[in-house]
């Protein structure tokens, strides 16, 4: 058996990658939770439960059902995908091995540094994700950390306000998107003790509305600013930008509030995230190697429509009609599920019990419909030095109260983000 409580939050969900591919369904992304001190525990029963045995079993079929040797007469494109295949199951059954003391561990693959993105969402505006992002990458630049924060609220840009600009910077990311500096390195703020800054200028006619392949540039160019973290401080809603901004990063942090209407929104913005990412693998620009593959798109398409009483449409649903039509695509598609794992932060948190059931019933809804852990990495309190930021241009909350209520939040939220010791 498979015990979740000697793995780290990556390691099992390589674990429930390993399984969907040597058993060709998606038992191992089915969760049980329970409510532990008014938070959601997560269980997966097929882990708990599973041997040694029934994976060399799961294997074997496998290899027997789909292995190229055994299809010859097949055409040449499908005995290469059975050959990619089998790559996949081949290095999951090792892993799978690694897990159960067969032989030694596989190095893990987990991204740190580096040039790592951490993107700031979520979809109701006023909920304070500009301010958290300032002071977050306040702290990471006092610690040593080399840090960019950008503001990609193209239709309201306010990040520099939080940093202490009285005014918009004379050089913005709008210069960039414009062909006015054709290097990103052109537009960074650079200000001392503080984190390097790109900043937004919605006053611009248009400056919400970033062509495709700009999109695109711009994504590839953040990662060779040299910097070890970019911080984005993405718009609300969900139009295809922020979409696209949020799922390109490394690690996704959805912001709420205790508001009814706030915290029904991160939920619809997790899953339109989730929709907008599985449907991008049928691009004409993705890498996927089944995009060509039009039955699975249809299924997927199909099976991400907007609910209604009648079609309620869940990933599980997703997951048993691959399964049913495609099951060659669905460790591929589990894949993809277990790859989205956003995090949850309760901005302007006034009372922690009630932020508890908030969290419990969004990571809840979360799991039952979108098969997806969404991880809560802390609350950020309503404290006072919060609220007035905005009168004190010069001085950055954080810097202001080094000892305060705030930087303890953000400091603990940092360390569960393993950014801080």
């Amino acid at each position: 058996m498979i015990r979740q409580e000697r793995y780290a939050r990556s390691d099992l969900k390589r674990i429930q990658q390993a399984c969907c591919h040597v058993f060709m369904h998606a038992e191992a992304l089915r969760p049980h939770t329970a409510a532990t001190a008014g938070r959601a525990a997560l269980r997966f029963p097929f882990l708990e439960t599973l041997t040694w045995e029934q994976v060399q079993k799961a294997y074997r079929s496998n290899v027997l059902r789909y292995h190229p040797d055994r299809h010859q007469d097949k055409p040449y494109a499908v005995i290469e995908r059975l050959g990619r295949h089998m790559e996949k199951v081949n290095h999951a059954y090792e892993y799978l091995a690694a897990c159960f003391g067969r032989k030694s561990p596989c190095p893990s693959e987990e991204l740190c540094g580096a040039g790592r993105i951490i993107a700031v969402g979520g979809a109701k505006g006023g909920i304070g994700k500009s301010i958290l992002t300032a002071n977050m990458g306040m702290l990471m630049a006092e610690s040593g950390l080399k840090t960019v924060v950008v503001d990609l609220d193209l239709g309201g840009s306010d990040l520099h306000i939080y940093l202490g600009e009285r005014v918009i910077p004379h050089v913005t990311l709008n210069d960039y998107l414009n062909r006015k500096h054709a290097n990103l390195e052109d537009v960074v703020l650079r200000r001392p003790n503080r984190p390097h800054l790109i900043a937004g200028n919605s006053s611009e006619v248009g400056s919400a509305n970033i062509p495709f392949m700009r999109k695109k540039k711009l994504l590839e160019n953040l990662r060779k600013l040299g910097a070890d973290y970019i911080i984005l401080d993405l718009g609300g809603g969900t139009d295809y930008n922020t979409l696209d901004f949020f799922l390109a990063a490394d690690t996704g942090i959805v912001v709420t509030t205790l508001d009814q209407p706030a915290y029904i929104e991160a939920y619809a913005f997790i899953k339109t995230a989730l929709q907008r990412k599985l449907r991008g693998l049928f691009m004409a620009d993705s890498t996927f190697i089944c995009r060509d593959n039009h039955q699975l798109k249809d299924i997927v398409y199909a099976c991400t429509e907007p609910a209604d009483e009648h079609h309620p449409r869940t990933i599980e649903d997703l997951l048993i009609s691959v399964h049913r039509n495609q099951p060659l695509s669905l460790p591929l598609i589990a894949d993809e599920i277990l790859g989205f794992s956003p995090y949850l932060v309760v901005n302007r948190c006034f009372d922690p019990q009630a932020a508890g059931r908030v969290v419990y019933n969004l990571t809840g809804v979360a799991l039952r419909r979108l098969s997806i852990n969404v991880t809560h990495l802390g609350s950020v309190g309503s404290h006072r030095e919060l609220e007035q930021a905005t009168s004190y241009l010069h001085h950055p909350v954080a810097a202001r109260k080094p000892g305060g209520g705030l930087v303890h939040d953000l400091s603990t939220i940092l360390r569960r983000l393993e950014l801080f010791r």
